[in-house]
């Protein structure tokens, strides 16, 4: 009999895992990571760990999978994640995951059958599933550029090769080379964060209307919880007083490619991020954008750090500003014990009048900085006329394309795609 632990957040699922007669569930259903080791460290005698990549915790899954292993190393973990990523799936299976299925295309039965076989999945296999190379013609590429790099091809069957990490190093080599930089790799879920007034509505509204270009779909959140700022500048007056059950019924449609969401509705009566809704946001929406409020209650902070591919901290640029800024910063990093290499800085309202931009790389030298917009006093003009449409004000449009790029690029450096993504 299999014993069993999950963290999936779905009760017809573990429901239908305790009916099964070859499965023994020791405890379903845990809400948060860190409870996931907790567990394992009372009952380390466990076969397999069924783990949906959403669930909470202050720890990041690559973390959580070291930790799982080093406490049992034959324990088998099957992680379920939203979207097929093959950098995702590439650096998870390296990490030691059992098996990677996804949402939309696994029925309850294909997770029995995996759970119930047991099937070992070997070093050969994983190298081919890393890489996403199960097609025939695939295979012969792989063939060619091994033979490019002098590796002695024995067969056109890459399983039976020996030296397994030589194919490793080469594949990575091909895939490297293959990547897209501008649509594979951008975040899905965009937090813009900093103290009050330092103009994160509009960077927001800026940043969703740049990307309207690569994305179909474009969600943005309002989190203000006294001046729904995006409100005003969008011009949207009247909005869904009442939760419906349904998420989508309280989406507000701003254009074609942007829409408009307000916090309350992702909030559940025990002021935490309802993650069913989240996942049926995401599936939805190419980008999330959310316009978050500093002084959200302190469960709120950790969830939508939890759930964002990437932290857009906003400073401005005198020095009563940058201290609201530190302080702010402190509070994040020493109170909520959050992780300072998720914040990446970005200086808005830049002037003659602003501190030297060395000066303030040296104050925040501790964190990634993604640049500066400089001071225009043409975003009043946008605000107070409702402008839809920047594309017109190409100074304003050159820095967010350079801003767009560089969110890019950090994600790929620093090799955080999230698992969201």
């Amino acid at each position: 009999m299999k014993k069993i632990i999950t963290a999936i957040g779905n009760e017809n699922l573990n429901n239908i895992l305790k009916k099964d007669n070859n499965i023994k569930i020791v405890i379903n259903d845990i809400q948060y990571k860190e409870g996931i080791i907790e567990i394992l460290e009372e009952n380390p005698d466990i076969d397999f760990i069924i783990l949906n990549n959403l669930i909470q915790g202050e720890i990041s899954t690559e973390e959580l999978v070291n930790k799982i292993i080093k406490i049992n190393k034959k324990i088998k973990i099957i992680l379920i994640l939203e979207k097929y990523e093959e950098l995702t799936e590439n650096s998870l299976y390296n990490l030691g995951i059992y098996k990677i299925i996804y949402n939309n295309k696994i029925s309850v039965q294909e997770l029995l059958k995996i759970i119930n076989e047991n099937n070992k999945i070997t070093e050969e296999d994983k190298i081919l599933k890393i890489n996403n190379f199960e097609k025939e013609k695939n295979k012969k590429e792989i063939i060619k550029n091994l033979k490019k790099y002098k590796f002695k091809v024995y067969s056109n069957n890459i399983e039976k090769q020996k030296n397994n990490k030589l194919i490793k190093i080469i594949l990575n080599k091909l895939s490297k080379n293959k990547r897209d930089k501008t649509k594979q790799y951008y975040p899905k879920i965009i937090t813009v964060i900093g103290p009050n007034g330092v103009g994160k509505s509009i960077i927001s509204i800026n940043l969703a209307k740049i990307n309207i270009y690569s994305k179909n779909k474009i969600l943005l959140i309002d989190f203000s919880h006294i001046n729904n700022s995006i409100c005003t500048i969008l011009g949207i007056k009247k909005y869904p007083k009442n939760k419906s059950d349904n998420i989508l019924e309280n989406i507000i449609k701003v254009n074609k490619k942007i829409d408009f969401l307000l916090y309350k509705f992702l909030v559940n009566s025990e002021n935490k991020i309802d993650l069913l809704k989240i996942n049926q946001i995401k599936n939805r929406y190419d980008l999330i954008i959310i316009d978050f409020e500093k002084d959200a209650s302190p469960e709120i902070i950790k969830n939508i750090i939890n759930i964002s591919n990437f932290i857009m901290f906003i400073s401005d640029t005198n020095f009563s500003e940058i201290s609201k800024s530190i302080n702010l910063l402190k509070i994040f990093i020493n109170k909520y014990k959050i992780d300072k290499n998720k914040f990446n800085i970005l200086f808005n309202k830049y002037n003659s009048e602003s501190l030297n931009l060395k000066l303030l790389k040296k104050i925040f030298m501790e964190f990634n900085i993604i640049g500066h917009l400089n001071y225009n006093k043409n975003y009043n003009k946008l605000i107070n006329k409702n402008k839809k449409n920047f594309g017109s004000q190409r100074k304003i449009r050159k820095e967010y394309l350079n801003i767009n790029k560089k969110i890019s690029i950090k994600n790929i450096y620093l090799g955080k795609e999230n698992l969201w993504s």
